[in-house]
């Protein structure tokens, strides 16, 4: 045990492309090594409650393997009473931990509509964290959402390999996404990053320098999504991500950051219905519940499939139940 990890610590490249593709037993023994971890560390079997709510899905990327934005979908923008209304009622259900989640939009008043959102739920709440997902970003406007009350941003680099990068996310490059990632840390926001595992083209070699960059990071949160092949996007043909090799990659996270949160995404749950449960397994410790986002507006949101996964509290609750963890509406990072 003590081999794993000092190997992953020590980011020893041929070990850890051992380490990733491990299968059966050795895969299962890295997941307990990672659940033990986790279960040892900051937050113990605690597992952190979160509401998403998909604000906007106008988007001015153009990401290889997403249909955010997709001609077909159509386009839309929650009103922010509607938004303030949906927090205030999962607030007082006992929710304390809101995401906000939109396609990538520079537009001033769009950031200026998000900030007096973000003003008025701390009025609902203090003790509310607010969680933004919008994507790059001015230095200038993070800070104004910073200001207004944003606790944590989450924003993944999806692939650290400055080729892959653009072969993936032709409109933008691994340099801009890192310096908006580096603005965040500099203004002192609880940050998220990380990847997305089985991307085309995707090499182990690839992999390991993710790590690399996560490991080098100021990170409170880190995240492995599965790729799906969404039917809208332009990597609609090639294969879904690798679950064991996405669950080891999860594991190894864990072993590196064991004091980070990290979430099992819905992802995971798509052609394989116990996925997030297995999330936790693999020393996850975060789960979004699809619970403020308006039913008109889900199949409008499609970051993975047409046939999109939105947990329900109850199948969220329960499969923190199995995995022997206790639900909480907050973690302070």
């Amino acid at each position: 045990m003590n081999n794993i990890i000092s190997n992953i610590r020590n980011l020893e490249k041929e070990k850890i492309i051992e380490i990733l593709q491990y299968k059966d037993v050795n895969h299962l023994k890295l997941l307990n090594i990672a659940r033990d971890i986790r279960n040892n560390g900051k937050f113990k079997n605690k597992a952190e409650l979160r509401s998403v709510i998909e604000i906007s899905n106008i988007c001015s990327q153009k990401c290889k393997y997403c249909s955010i934005g997709n001609k077909k979908e159509g386009k839309f923008i929650q009103n922010k009473n509607d938004i303030i209304k949906k927090v205030r009622m999962l607030a007082d259900k006992g929710r304390r931990t809101f995401l906000l989640q939109s396609g990538e939009s520079k537009n001033q008043k769009f950031i200026d509509d998000i900030s007096s959102c973000c003003e008025e739920i701390k009025n609902i709440n203090s003790d509310i964290q607010i969680i933004l997902c919008l994507g790059n970003l001015t230095k200038r406007q993070y800070k104004q959402l910073k200001d207004a009350g944003a606790d944590r941003y989450v924003l993944k680099f999806e692939t650290s390999n400055a080729e892959h990068h653009k072969f993936c996310r032709p409109s933008d490059n691994i340099e801009n996404r890192l310096e908006c990632i580096n603005n965040l840390i500099d203004l002192d926001f609880k940050v998220g990053s990380g990847n997305i595992v089985g991307l085309p083209m995707q090499t182990l070699d690839n992999l390991y320098e993710d790590l690399v960059l996560i490991n080098s990071l100021k990170l409170s949160m880190v995240s492995a999504t599965k790729f799906i092949p969404n039917e809208f996007s332009e990597f609609r043909n090639y294969p879904a991500g690798d679950i064991n090799l996405t669950l080891n990659f999860i594991a190894v996270l864990r072993i590196l950051k064991p004091e980070c949160l990290i979430p099992s995404t819905s992802s995971l749950s798509i052609d394989n219905k116990n996925g997030q449960y297995e999330g936790l397994m693999a020393g996850c410790n975060t789960v979004t519940i699809h619970d403020g986002t308006p039913k008109e507006f889900e199949k409008q949101f499609m970051i993975y499939s047409k046939d999109r996964f939105t947990p329900a509290e109850e199948f969220c609750r329960n499969i923190i139940k199995d995995a022997s963890m206790i639900p909480e509406n907050k973690l302070i990072l």
